[in-house]
């Protein structure tokens, strides 16, 4: 494996270009005669062998004894030669209990140093990974694997009661408590990872993989609407890995990752296990998101990058922990899977002012980041950076379908070699996402600026009609959460007779605060326009959130018309 040739990874300086049309403007990356906006960054060239899985280009250079991945709890160390001989064993250990190419195996577990071992294996032999948030109900659960068209289950010893409800043969990672409850019907046996993890790893399965096979069902969040399984390709994953890391000058010797975000969302799965691990960074890997554990953890493993998703920044500004932790190694700190507010931005800038914060933007759908800033460019505050190199982009008019030049707010269109080619067994929703020149129409409303940073505003369907006009409620958001009492927000549309609908916003107010619905409305309307005004506040004591971060806010949609 780690015999690959080094052709695998090949710049071609300005190859793009021939993409680019005359008047392509080097500062934006907008081309007004195409509409479209190109990236600004040098273009690379992806591996032309057809026969290609993500495990091997991983593992296509030899990282030795440098450490791969860490166990915040306990501090146990696995090195990349190490995960590369685990990885393998375990790849002919599914092949022996018959897992084949083209086989779905669902991972329903928390964060751990084994969870991309298993996944790699999965794919090292061909067979699709599916991964499912290990809180979901059974029910949820049971829609995915069914969905997914899943033969496997691997878990953990604490899940079997739940998942053992599906008829489908367990792998367990952990062996803790097992003979208290473990007990499956006699076609649907139980193995243990860890003896499957001394099987030879010469006898795993040969295989042929083609870039194009299906590496991944990675299912989306579902936040306005069911959730759907979106294809992630071998090459996808390649590819997203290759045009948004190997601009970056190599790694410090001492840059080190801390993975607190869940491996089952996109966020955690490709843009920091999948990518870092590529790049030869060291993962230290938290079970579950905990404040207190994950400042400890920085300060203990010195780690210098920390991906998180808003309320994290919120937690950091709010809570000012750098009093009680050391943090002295942060370098870099980012953001992605939901807007991050401008005034938040400042307000972590003002009090933390030796760490690089920037915010990046993908989605499921994109494999991993379509943008985001590198550590030696300079961030316009509220922007989530420059399209990665090989991606394309348009901003097009909600009502007349044109593309808008530089500062004009549209629904953003993607197009890559990292966009999905769809979702699985759901034709209607692929079309209705994925045109047939291969353009991703994200359902989010942003601009692009004239140095071709992108502004991410809204999701579409999440948008608020007051009467002609538009309002964003991550907008709102993000003022409200600048108040110094209110530690947490979401805006939802309230239906009203005159206007058709209003904003109304649910607040999480400070511990001994004393603020009131006409002190919150005031403070709203003394910063936005009158149409953007907040209408109704309703107090709560937390705000429903997706594992990646996401408002739900269709949960509080939901609450407000039972009460109508």
């Amino acid at each position: 494996m780690a015999g690959l040739s080094s052709s695998i990874i090949r710049k071609v300086g300005e190859a793009q270009k021939a993409d680019r049309i005359d008047d392509f403007d080097e500062k934006s990356g907008y081309a007004k005669s195409t509409g479209m906006y190109f990236s600004t960054r040098p273009a690379f060239r992806i591996p032309e062998e057809p026969f290609l899985s993500f495990t091997q280009y991983m593992f296509a250079h030899s990282y030795g004894s440098k450490i791969a991945l860490v166990d915040a709890p306990t501090g146990k160390t696995v090195s990349f030669e190490e995960l590369e001989q685990q990885v393998m064993a375990l790849a002919a250990g599914l092949g022996s209990i018959g897992v084949c190419q083209g086989n779905t195996v669902i991972l329903i577990a928390p964060n751990s140093i084994l969870y991309p071992v298993v996944f790699l294996s999965v794919m090292a032999i061909g067979a699709v990974i599916t991964t499912a948030n290990y809180v979901n109900t059974f029910p949820e659960l049971e829609r995915q694997i069914q969905d997914s068209e899943a033969r496997l289950v691997v878990t953990i010893s604490s899940l079997v009661q739940k998942v053992k409800k599906s008829g489908l043969p367990l792998v367990l990672m952990d062996e803790d408590g097992v003979s208290d409850h473990v007990s499956q019907p006699d076609d649907a046996p139980i193995f243990f990872l860890s003896n499957l993890l001394r099987s030879d790893s010469s006898k795993a399965p040969p295989v042929r993989i083609h870039q194009e096979d299906t590496a991944a069902l990675l299912y989306s969040s579902g936040t306005t609407g069911m959730s759907k399984g979106v294809i992630i390709s071998h090459k996808n994953l390649i590819s997203s890995t290759i045009i948004v890391f190997s601009p970056l000058p190599p790694a410090p010797v001492d840059e080190v990752i801390l993975c607190v975000l869940p491996m089952f969302h996109i966020y955690g799965f490709s843009c920091i296990v999948c990518a870092n691990l590529c790049k030869a960074r060291t993962v230290v890997v938290m079970p579950q998101y905990n404040f207190e554990s994950m400042l400890a953890a920085v300060g203990r493993y010195r780690v210098t990058v920390l991906p998180v998703v808003p309320p994290v920044i919120l937690h950091l500004v709010k809570r000012q922990p750098g009093r009680q932790y050391d943090l002295s190694s942060l370098r870099d700190v980012g953001s992605a899977a939901a807007p991050l507010g401008k005034e938040l931005m400042e307000a972590f800038m003002k009090m933390y002012p030796g760490v690089q914060l920037s915010q990046a933007y993908g989605l499921t759908e994109t494999s991993g980041l379509a943008t985001l800033i590198f550590r030696q460019e300079v961030m316009c505050i509220g922007s989530s950076g420059k399209l990665v190199s090989n991606v394309k982009a348009k901003v097009v008019d909600f009502d007349s379908g044109r593309f808008l030049p530089p500062y004009e707010k549209g629904e953003i269109w993607l197009h890559g070699p990292c966009i999905t080619t769809g979702y699985f067994k759901k034709n209607e929703a692929t079309m209705a996402t994925i045109d047939s020149e291969g353009w991703l129409h994200t359902g989010d409303i942003g601009f692009f600026n004239n140095e071709g940073q992108l502004f991410v505003v809204d999701r579409l369907k999440e948008m608020i009609k007051y009467k002609s006009f538009q309002v964003a409620p991550a907008e709102l958001e993000a003022v409200l959460a600048s108040h110094p009492e209110i530690t947490d927000a979401a805006v939802i549309p309230c239906p009203d007779e005159e206007a058709g609908e209003v904003p109304m916003a649910f607040v999480v107010r400070s511990p001994g605060s004393t603020l009131n619905e006409e002190k919150v409305k005031s403070f709203v309307a003394a910063q936005v326009s009158p149409y953007k005004k907040v209408r109704q506040v309703v107090f709560t004591n937390a705000i429903p959130k997706s594992a990646s971060g996401k408002i739900l806010r269709k949960e509080l949609i939901q609450l407000l018309r039972s009460k109508i």
